[in-house]
């Protein structure tokens, strides 16, 4: 399915892949920009990119060559979140650039897997483009982990009725989840018709 989106979403989107693609970098698009092309009512704010540890300081120099440099990349954390971040505009849209990203509550921590992620991440073509999003299953036991996320959370749970659960991608989520997401997740999942 092919969605329209803010045209300068859309512009910001392809230059930075097209930077990413000339050095052949793999990246994943997450955030709600991904929910957005996945299908979700929720209009995208930013633009939030998953790139691999080894290569997300060669991404920072490329990105601080191009575009306007908010922040550099760095390592960082929250409360909330651990990771490699940066932050860029293009198009008056912000992109945040991440790497090693981990969520992290008092019950445990999710370690957003790129290579996993890649190898499930769902490829739709946008203007002759390939762009990689993170599975919807990933998305939903990230969103678990969040504060505030109930309804993304709920808004997956429907999209999931109608696609269908990819078992790899879920399996593979829920191996980098805390005991207790996993079984709130498999629960959701459940209560939704989507396991037995």
């Amino acid at each position: 399915m092919q969605r329209e989106y803010p045209w300068k979403t859309k512009e910001a989107l392809l230059e930075v892949i097209n930077v990413l693609s000339s050095r052949k970098i793999r990246w994943v698009l997450i955030g709600s920009t991904a929910s957005y092309l996945h299908g979700l009512d929720i209009m995208p704010r930013d633009l939030d990119i998953l790139v691999d540890l080894e290569r997300v300081y060669e991404v920072d120099r490329l990105l601080a060559s191009k575009f306007t440099i908010i922040r550099r990349v760095r390592q960082s954390s929250s409360e909330l979140y651990s990771s490699h971040y940066g932050i860029f505009k293009v198009h008056d849209i912000r992109v945040e650039v991440m790497a090693d990203l981990k969520i992290r509550r008092e019950y445990g921590t999710l370690k957003l897997d790129f290579d996993e992620i890649y190898l499930y991440s769902k490829r739709i073509k946008v203007d002759r483009i390939y762009i990689r999003l993170i599975p919807l299953e990933w998305q939903l036991v990230a969103y678990v982990m969040i504060p505030g996320r109930e309804k993304r959370v709920k808004a997956i749970l429907a999209l999931l009725r109608i696609r269908g659960v990819e078992e790899g991608a879920l399996d593979s989520a829920l191996q980098h989840a805390p005991v207790s997401v996993k079984n709130v997740v498999l629960r959701l999942l459940r209560d939704s018709g989507l396991l037995n």
